[in-house]
């Protein structure tokens, strides 16, 4: 496996993770319906914002040649860093505020 497909496959592996954590959390909130604070929703709302961002770099990454996939990963890859950590810990504050309210 190249160095490009395993970027890949970690970057997809991580984007579906948000994907079913996002969907999981959804799902428990429209069980609890109009009883969700807009502190939890707005922080859904910023999760998907990260999980989007994370989705639209992947693809930039995905359509580019393997000469401006290596010029783009050097220059993203702190950024991607960044965003991941950013959406891991986004999931971490919608996971807490969601397990407090169904607590």
């Amino acid at each position: 496996m190249t160095d490009r497909q395993k970027i890949q496959r970690e970057l997809e592996e991580k984007i579906a993770q948000g994907e079913s954590t996002v969907e999981k959390l959804k799902a428990k909130m429209s069980e609890a319906g109009d009883d969700v604070s807009e502190e939890t929703q707005k922080a859904l709302q910023a999760a998907e914002g990260f999980l989007e961002k994370g989705k639209a770099k992947y693809d930039e990454l995905a359509n580019a040649t393997d000469e401006e996939f290596d010029e783009l990963w050097d220059k993203t890859k702190d950024n991607w860093n960044a965003l991941s950590a950013g959406i891991e810990g986004g999931w971490d504050t919608l996971s807490d505020k969601v397990r407090s309210f169904f607590s």
